[in-house]
């Protein structure tokens, strides 16, 4: 009888070396979240849904948003609004009853708009061989300074600067155009037509 219980503790001691016990899983929670818009131009207002976030066999205590631009928030649905353009990588990390937590990542492509071109220029009508004071301060970006102004003067000539002078030696309707370029390189146009008075048309 005693070798009968040796053997079967034997036995016994083998499956569980063996590793043949029965183990309890821990099973960490799966976050999941989706991100809407996930691209366009800012200021880009975005909403951030985790509620498809799961644990099994419990349920999610906590959720954390980071937004990639050094701001974070809480909650299974939030909302952010980014300012500048850039690309920002959102994360968010979710914790059980049981304290086990797991993350995911995505990704939100913000735009910079676009600055807006302006030009005033005098005298309101030129003559042929009188000087026309061109002037771009008026030029604005939300993005910060304007860095760079180009202007093309629709004869052919063309310069740099916020405040330029050009002259035109034949009378005719030229289409001067200002370009504008920001500090985070977003570009805008502008054009506007200027009819110079008297001396021979440019076809002639």
């Amino acid at each position: 009888m005693k070798k009968k219980v040796l053997l079967v503790g034997c036995a016994l001691a083998a499956l569980i070396l063996g590793g043949c016990t029965p183990k309890f899983q821990v099973v960490p929670p799966q976050a999941l979240f989706a991100i809407r818009p996930s691209e366009g131009i800012a200021p880009l207002n975005v909403v951030c849904d985790g509620s498809l976030s799961f644990a099994e066999g419990g349920k999610l205590v906590e959720y954390i948003w980071d937004f990639g631009d050094g701001t974070r928030a809480l909650g299974p649905i939030v909302s952010h609004t980014y300012r500048r353009g850039g690309t920002y990588r959102v994360t968010l990390e979710v914790y059980d009853e049981q304290g086990l937590s797991s993350r995911r990542e995505g990704e939100v492509k913000v735009q910079f708009p676009a600055p807006q071109a302006r030009f005033s220029y005098a005298p309101w009508r030129p003559g042929t061989g009188e000087t026309i004071w061109f002037d771009a301060s008026a030029s604005t970006s939300p993005n910060g300074a304007i860095v760079e102004y180009r202007w093309a003067f629709g004869n052919g000539e063309w310069t740099t600067g916020e405040k330029v002078e050009h002259m035109y030696w034949y009378g005719g309707a030229y289409p001067v155009t200002l370009t504008v370029i920001d500090e985070v390189g977003a570009q805008a146009t502008v054009t506007q037509v200027i009819e110079i008075q008297g001396g021979p048309g440019c076809a002639g």
